[in-house]
């Protein structure tokens, strides 16, 4: 199994959620600067992306994800499912931005195949 695993479905295949421990939420307000608000009007005009402001959500949502990780195994978790993300703007300018995560925070074991069980077993009569 992975160290640990987010993901946006209830549910995992290969695995079974044996806890659930609660819900993790990180909420993250940030601003950008009037040099990325004064570029983002000319991609407003002209269309295209406004690489800046990824670049901003993308380390809001980083960080968010890291901090979710930590909260969720100071539960105890392994795992987070029905991972999600929200964003809005909070003014009505483009620079005070909200980026709120959010999931359950769960205990998860790995399910084994019958292969794998069947396989497990021969190995240790053939040892024994």
């Amino acid at each position: 199994m992975q160290d640990f695993i987010i993901s946006t479905t209830p549910a995992l295949e290969g695995y079974r959620v044996v806890k659930y421990l609660g819900p993790v939420v990180v909420p993250s307000v940030g601003a950008g600067d009037i040099i990325k608000d004064w570029l983002a009007g000319f991609t407003d005009i002209f269309g295209g992306k406004s690489h800046s402001y990824q670049k901003v959500f993308a380390k809001f949502i980083n960080q968010g994800v890291v901090q979710m990780t930590d909260q969720a195994r100071q539960y105890g978790a392994n795992a987070i499912v029905n991972f999600r993300i929200e964003t809005a703007n909070i003014t009505k300018g483009k620079s005070v931005i909200s980026v709120l995560l959010y999931g359950t925070a769960v205990v998860v074991k790995q399910i084994k195949t019958q292969e794998e069980s069947s396989d497990g077993e021969g190995l240790d009569r053939q040892a024994g």
